[in-house]
């Protein structure tokens, strides 16, 4: 049974503090130490939303392989900065922050559902022992976290019984990163489970209507097609070489010490699998999982989605530790004793990336042998634009719309018969005329 303080339950009232303390230290250090400096990615996203104040559209003017949503919301932000890149990387940053910390207390919202207070608590400390869920924000815009949110918010939904507003957030999730669509399945399923197929209609409804609001406005901006080419077919043709152990070594080195979790997250997941209530939480570590084996993982951003039903996991399993024979006589609740390690834990997190163990380098030596060696034609030294930075803060509108250059962009035109001179970029390789 939740204990309550006043009107907020206890495990919020135990993890915002220790949430708003970590981002706002995260925030002061970045305002100290790199203000308003910013990094090629979210130099690039903020960028592309300025440009589409100025008449730049999204994959005609500007080649990327990401979905929209986020290219709107960084558009919405340059709008508010009045054109002042330094402005715009500020507003980018609180609202990354913002947007992240409301995710962490998501994770413990949906844990809280599912078990009780000290589970929640747990969940939520989970998702922060990888550091640069907190760090990464004041730098500014990230996809995947967006992704993040508004998957979880589609999960909340559903659990609220609101099925329209389910499918919605789930497909802006998906607008913000391909594999944010598999959290449509699962708040379709979950609506199967709790409303029945009427209720599939709903999220359908709510699905249909942002993705065909989306398609609405690229059709009216000549860029459906250019949109489909880029966000569909090129990371089929752009992803990098891997091998399975190569990224499992990548996974267990962003988890840091946190790797110690995974064994409490597949327990939770196999007694959710035998509970049958909550099939949705191991279906998500499922899914998202298959993600960073098989589709997606570049870095630790990639790795969120699968974190979160990692969280979730750990949550039942600590609710589970009540059950069990262990005895822990001077901890009078064995749940809460779980919680206190979990929070030492995120709290060593950014030792794991700034000192070197014999395991961290063990991983390392083994990551890079088990990574696939790639040769690629020197496309961004024969690229005469200029670097993503200069290109930012000089607020630059390149006359050709490879200017980017991420290694997705560079395996495209690599495998296809586009070129780097391209001033318009979205055609089907087959169309690709001389220009």
């Amino acid at each position: 049974m939740a204990t309550f303080h006043g009107d907020a339950p206890r495990w919020l009232t135990v993890l915002l503090p220790f949430v708003v303390i970590l981002f706002a230290l995260s925030f002061v250090n970045y305002l100290v130490s790199m203000w308003p400096e910013t990094t090629t990615d979210p130099a690039f996203f903020q960028h592309t939303g300025w440009y589409i104040l100025n008449g730049g559209v999204p994959y005609v003017d500007v080649w990327d392989v990401n979905p929209p949503i986020v290219f709107g919301l960084t558009a919405v932000l340059a709008g508010l900065s009045g054109g002042n890149m330094v402005v715009l990387q500020t507003l980018s940053g609180i609202l990354m922050a913002a947007v992240n910390a409301a995710s962490v207390l998501l994770v413990g919202w949906l844990a809280y559902r599912l078990t009780d207070d000290a589970a929640a608590v747990a969940a939520g400390f989970v998702v922060l022992l990888v550091p640069e869920v907190y760090l990464m924000p004041p730098v500014g815009t990230r996809a995947q976290f967006y992704a993040l949110f508004f998957g979880l918010v589609g999960l909340a939904f559903a659990l609220r019984d609101r099925p329209a507003a389910a499918g919605a957030t789930a497909a802006l999730s998906a607008g913000c990163w391909q594999p944010g669509a598999g959290f449509v399945l699962l708040v379709g399923g979950m609506t199967v489970q709790r409303s029945g197929w009427q209720g599939v209609l709903a999220v359908v409804a709510g699905t249909s209507a942002v993705a065909g609001l989306i398609a609405v406005v690229f059709a009216a901006a000549g860029a459906l097609v250019p949109m489909g080419v880029e966000t569909i077919l090129a990371p089929l043709v752009g992803g990098s070489p891997y091998t399975l152990s190569g990224r499992i070594y990548s996974i267990l080195l962003v988890l840091g010490y946190g790797m110690v979790v995974l064994p409490a997250a597949f327990y939770g997941w196999s007694h959710a699998v035998y509970d049958r209530r909550h099939w949705w939480v191991p279906a998500g570590g499922l899914l998202f999982g298959l993600q960073v084996l098989f589709v997606d993982m570049d870095g630790s951003t990639d790795l969120v989605l699968w974190l979160a039903f990692v969280a979730l996991g750990v949550a039942i399993a600590v609710a589970s530790v009540s059950q069990s024979g262990l005895r822990i006589p001077t901890i009078r609740n064995r749940r809460w004793a779980v919680v206190v390690v979990l929070g030492l834990l995120v709290v060593s997190g950014p030792v794991w990336h700034v000192t070197s163990s014999p395991l961290q380098s063990t991983l390392q030596d083994r990551e890079e042998r088990a990574t696939p060696d790639e040769e690629l034609p020197p496309i961004k030294d024969e690229a005469s634009v200029p670097d993503m930075q200069t290109i930012y803060w000089q607020k630059l509108t390149p006359e050709q719309c490879h200017y980017r250059l991420s290694w997705n962009e560079v395996r495209w035109i690599a495998g296809t018969d586009d070129r780097v001179d391209s001033t318009q970029c979205g055609q089907w390789p087959s169309e690709r005329t001389t220009d």
